[in-house]
């Protein structure tokens, strides 16, 4: 399983394009992005999943992404728990 980060206010109408191209821009390497949208108005409340290449760019990830800047918003960036951690 690809390790994965969380991220909070997302701009509400990013695309999961723009979202890859400015972690990417970055220096990190997703695999994919998953948007969390609104069934009903297809619009995004700010959240969003990464999946990453390799589990040791998690730390660096978060670092070199929480706490920036994507047009007017300051994201943050979490990790994901591993299921075997929740267990």
């Amino acid at each position: 399983m690809c390790p994965q980060l969380f991220f909070t206010n997302v701009p509400y109408n990013c695309s999961d394009r723009e979202l890859k191209e400015w972690i990417e821009a970055r220096g990190i390497a997703a695999v994919a992005i998953r948007m969390i949208r609104d069934l009903v108005s297809g619009v995004s409340p700010a959240f969003a999943y990464a999946s990453l290449k390799d589990e040791g760019q998690i730390d660096s990830a978060v670092s070199a992404l929480n706490g920036k800047r994507m047009r007017n918003q300051i994201i943050t960036v979490s990790q994901v728990p591993s299921r075997d951690a929740v267990a």
